[in-house]
């Protein structure tokens, strides 16, 4: 009959095979989903510890407003905001440090942040205290002020170090998280998949097992009829019909057992369906619970599964997901259609690879990062918002360029304008700031926008309807509190309260504002502006990582317009003291010649011959002459090199004579002092300034038999190329390594005592190195303790 089915033993197997596979594929997904919860988890974590520490941040600087408000008031009332900070920060560091349990390194840190506050907050209880008892005073509000200051440079720089560190854990851990729902995605998809196919292979099989059984019995019904025909007609032949009649015994009794087996088979074959279908509701469970949005469509675009996360994406464009399952996705999502997402999905079903793309989509006003994974018949799509991480990259990467540009210039009027034109793009489409002028009145000093023609449009705007800077809320207000304020939603009811007039209201409401956001620009305690954003973007809602944002930049525009103010006011100061010196250094100069003048009348006997005692007396008096005016002359030198009014005058200068002119100069002082001093000079000559090169040397060497109390000075001159190098060495006291740049400092002596051995200006050698410079070359010095100094004059040969 040609009957042929598996054997018992290997259709147990086969029945067996998709149940250990479904187990396998149920262990893995579990795992998987263990890892995705334990990365989003630990994702989570990290956004804590960010948002605990901004909060953290955020109270010091409350308790710090609250405390000064009391200190310029005296009034007890404004110390409530100050202790509920005290409080809410001692919660916010409980909650960091259960955080960052597991973290020693972020511990580490977080004990250092700890400690900082501890000092801060120190320091606000000991201007409480001065004030209730009456010891305030300048000198100490300063000291605690600049302590107090650099405490809080510490904090942002120590909670900034910790936030960084989480930053980084959470770009690490989004990483594995992506990992993993990729790699449980595509092994639980794959496996299931070959789990179905092989489950329908082996129905398969047990069908056309079931058909040949089928058959088989139909030939042994038709071969009984005619074997009782024979017996009928054969009876002779009972021998042979037994015969047969055990054979066909045997075959009846095969057919039984094969029977049995098929049986067996069934019930297996319908057990690893049961299989395969929970393994599917377990996969379903796991994309349920993702918090990715995940979708699965057949080879026709319809929808097969969708989850939560993808619900509430469908919500949001209007679509009720609960109602798509079997319909295509195209005519369901409208806004899908020929957007990205359907270009890349055909893709990926058409290559059969794995695609992943970022995208912003305005509707919803987030950044989603699509993964499409397609299979035999079925494509799945993991979609997530990954919002915040691009909107901290924008966010870092527009305080950096402002940062930049801020630090370009001293010129905060134009750097004000660049950095809004920064801000205008991702962050706002309008920009505005305003500063507060000397005598208290605001002015709108930037407004940018990418259209300039707009920008045009709305400083006109402006100067029809000035800003009520007096109103309870708005600039005016953000100015006098200090307090930001955030409009998530700009409604039609604010603007008509807003509106001068209905042309007003008409210009307003065709700005088409949808949120709004105002941050005080303050430096060193003192709010000195105010930064606007406008998003007229549909969609766009300012939150509160927008205006974390926006605090950050203001505060980095006060500062750098608060470092532009010290500038001017400290040269204003430098140029006021630069024109005391010459007015006095003038005025100096007339009766000291006329001293010198009245000196020599008498020392030539105009008036009457002197005695010798008299003449010792003159010499004395022309001395101390000479030397005042050499003082005046090397203030009035500073005077003009500070001011940037000193002349170089070039020519051809022989060196050797000029060097001995020098020497001979400060000979007759080293002399008297027991000093030996010579030179060692090439001939040659060299373009530069003579007249100031003879006064460095005249300066340096006469420095060197100040400090030099035995032994000997050295001037040493060596050609460089065209230039020339001069070294003044000496044997003298030397100088400490931590004063070799100070002794350049204008004013600043060796010896800073009121008993110093060695007089002058201390503005020697500042003048030289200024002069030097000037000549495009230097000054440098070498020196040790007890052993000496060599200072180093480098001069360039000049041209013209």
């Amino acid at each position: 009959m040609g009957l042929t089915l598996p054997g018992l033993a290997q259709r147990r197997v086969l029945a067996l095979v998709p149940a250990l596979l479904v187990l396998l594929i149920g262990a893995l997904a579990y795992e998987r989903a263990k890892s995705v919860v334990a990365d989003v988890d630990a994702v989570n974590q990290s956004h804590a510890v960010i948002e605990g520490s901004d909060a953290l941040l955020t109270r010091a600087i409350d308790a710090e407003t609250g405390q000064r408000a009391y200190l310029l008031t005296g009034d007890e009332i404004f110390l409530d905001p100050y202790r509920g900070a005290r409080a809410d920060i001692s919660r916010h560091l409980d909650s960091l440090r259960r955080l960052t349990s597991n973290e020693p390194a972020q511990r580490t840190r977080l004990n250092t942040i700890e400690k900082l506050i501890a000092e801060r907050f120190a320091l606000l209880d000991l201007g409480i205290e001065q004030r209730r008892s009456g010891a305030q005073t300048v000198a100490t509000d300063h000291e605690r002020l600049l302590a107090g200051k650099i405490r809080m440079d510490q904090l942002r720089a120590a909670i900034a170090n910790l936030q960084g560190q989480e930053r980084d854990l959470v770009a690490e851990r989004r990483g594995a998280e992506k990992r993993s729902v990729r790699s449980a995605a595509i092994v639980v998809g794959i496996a299931a998949l070959i789990a179905i196919a092989l489950s329908a292979l082996i129905n398969l099989t047990f069908s056309r097992a079931v058909e040949d059984r089928d058959r088989a019995n139909a030939e042994l019904r038709a071969v009984n009829v005619d074997l009782k025909r024979q017996s009928e007609q054969l009876e002779t032949q009972a021998v042979e019909m037994e015969s047969q009649a055990a054979e066909l015994e045997a075959t009846a009794e095969d057919l039984r057992s094969t029977n049995e087996e098929m049986n067996v088979a069934g019930r297996a074959a319908e057990a690893a369906r049961t299989v395969a279908e929970n393994a599917r509701l377990q996969l379903d469970r796991v994309l349920e619970n993702l918090p990715d949005a995940a979708s699965v469509f057949d080879s026709e675009w319809r929808y097969t599964f969708i989850n939560p996360a993808a619900k509430r994406i469908l919500a949001v464009r209007g679509v009720d997901g609960d109602h798509v399952k079997g319909k295509v996705v195209w005519d369901e999502v409208k806004q899908l259609k020929g957007s990205m997402f359907e270009a890349e999905s055909r893709r990926a079903a058409l290559e059969q690879k794995v695609v992943e793309y970022d995208e912003y989509v305005p509707e919803l006003d987030a950044w989603l990062e699509n993964t499409i994974i397609p299979a035999k018949d079925v494509v799945m799509t993991f979609t997530r918002d990954i919002t915040r991480k691009k909107r901290e990259q924008q966010g870092a990467e527009l305080l950096s360029e402002a940062s930049r540009v801020l630090a370009s210039t001293l010129d905060y009027e134009n750097t004000l304008e660049s950095v809004a034109r920064l801000a205008v793009g991702d962050l706002a489409e309008w920009c505005a700031v305003e500063l507060v002028q000397a005598g208290g009145a605001i002015r709108q000093a930037v407004v940018a926008h990418i259209d300039e023609e707009k920008v045009r449009w709305a400083k006109e705007l402006n100067r029809r309807y000035p800003p009520d800077y007096a109103g309870p809320t708005g600039v005016g207000a953000v100015i006098r509190t200090g307090r930001p304020e955030i409009y998530p939603e700009i409604s039609d009811e604010m603007l008509v309260a807003a509106g001068r007039d209905e042309h007003h209201l008409a210009i307003m409401r065709e700005l088409q504002i949808k949120s709004a956001l105002i941050v005080p620009m303050i430096a060193r305690g003192r709010t000195l502006g105010a930064l606007t954003l406008i998003s007229t973007r549909k969609g766009r809602r300012y939150g509160d990582f927008d205006l974390a944002l926006a605090l950050e930049l203001a505060t980095r525009a006060a500062i750098a317009i608060d470092n532009a103010q010290l500038y001017r006011s400290a040269l204003a100061a430098s140029e006021a003291k630069s024109a005391f010196l010459a007015t006095m250094s003038h005025e100096l100069r007339t009766p000291l010649n006329a001293i010198i003048g009245y000196q020599s009348l008498l020392k030539e006997g105009i008036h009457g011959s002197l005695n010798d005692s008299q003449l010792a007396q003159l010499s004395r008096i022309r001395a101390s002459a000479d030397h005042l005016l050499g003082l005046i002359d090397e203030i009035l030198t500073f005077s003009r090199v500070e001011a940037g009014k000193e002349v170089v005058r070039l020519e051809d200068v022989e060196l050797r004579p000029l060097v001995e002119e020098t020497v001979g100069m400060v000979g007759p002082l080293a002399e008297h002092r027991g000093l030996n001093l010579r030179a060692e000079v090439p001939d040659g000559v060299l373009r530069t300034d003579g007249v100031k090169l003879r006064q460095i040397l005249l300066n340096l060497l006469s420095n060197a038999v100040k400090f030099t109390e035995r032994g000997e000075i050295t001037l040493r001159v060596r050609r460089d190329g065209n230039g020339a190098e001069f070294y003044i060495i000496d044997t003298g006291i030397g100088i400490a390594s931590e004063n070799l740049q100070r002794i350049f400092e204008p004013f600043w002596q060796v010896e800073q005592s009121s008993t110093r051995r060695a007089g002058g200006t201390g503005l020697g050698l500042t003048v030289s190195r200024s002069l030097a410079r000037l000549l495009g070359g230097d000054v440098s010095v070498e020196s040790k303790p007890g052993e000496g100094s060599t200072f180093t004059v480098t001069l360039p040969a000049q041209s013209g």
